[in-house]
């Protein structure tokens, strides 16, 4: 394989979003995503083991097209689960959609930053169409946050404390996003929240019941903390 030039790759998966459009258009779902899973299986290789000579910048566009790829994948899922007319009277799919239009909308979101087209643009009407279905449905929600705890965060980009390191927290080095990780991360405790970070943690109302001594409420197998990361798929190839 020759070296990687950014303005070829970047015409290549021009193209290759083209076509996922036209098989989108023609509902070939599984075709548009096995698109998405090649592109992203090849180049996430690329990405991991550093296959070419590439300098940062390169491999900061290979990062970023494969999140909006992955969040093309996103889109593809929530069309297919919301196909039939009545999904949402089915409580397993509201929670299953609810948690695949969160991933979707933060992939396209940071995607967006970097990347400018009529097909994104689609994208985000579609998938803020279908928020705000779920806020006319079921309200604007609340949700679980749980306090946390930890010795001290440590950089995934130099793994030095965060205190002490020049990285930022959400910005691209050498294709990686930085982010801080706890060590001996310890729940302190659990709120009830409007405005949540992370909106995963959803309480619906079939997850909350009477106590069964009359007294209060109790929350069935509601969700409060998940290790979602737009680019966490990378690291399965």
């Amino acid at each position: 394989m020759s070296e990687i030039n950014s303005v070829n790759f970047e015409e290549y998966a021009s193209d290759l979003i083209e076509e996922w459009l036209n098989l989108m258009s023609q509902k070939e779902h599984d075709k548009a995503n096995d698109l998405c899973f090649n592109f992203i299986h090849n180049y996430s290789l690329i990405l991991n083991k550093r296959l070419f000579g590439q300098d940062e910048k390169n491999y900061n566009i290979i990062l970023i097209i494969l999140i909006l790829f992955k969040g093309l994948q996103d889109y593809i899922q929530l069309c297919q689960m919301t196909q039939a007319q009545d999904w949402y009277k089915d409580s397993k799919t509201v929670e299953c959609v609810w948690i695949v239009l969160c991933d979707c909308t933060e992939r396209i979101d940071f995607a967006s930053n970097y990347c400018n087209s009529e097909i994104i643009e689609r994208v985000v009407i579609d998938i803020k169409g279908l928020e705000k279905f779920f806020q006319d449905s079921f309200g604007n929600g609340m949700y679980l946050s749980p306090g946390i705890l930890a010795d001290k965060s440590l950089c995934n980009i130099c793994e030095k404390d965060a205190r002490a390191c020049s990285h930022i927290a959400g910005r691209l080095y050498d294709g990686r996003i930085c982010y801080y990780q706890q060590v001996n991360p310890q729940i302190d405790h659990i709120a009830l929240v409007k405005v949540p970070k992370d909106p995963r943690c959803r309480i619906w109302s079939w997850q909350v019941k009477d106590n069964d001594q009359g007294e209060g409420i109790k929350i069935d197998k509601a969700c409060i903390l998940t290790t979602f990361s737009i680019d966490d798929f990378i690291h399965k190839f």
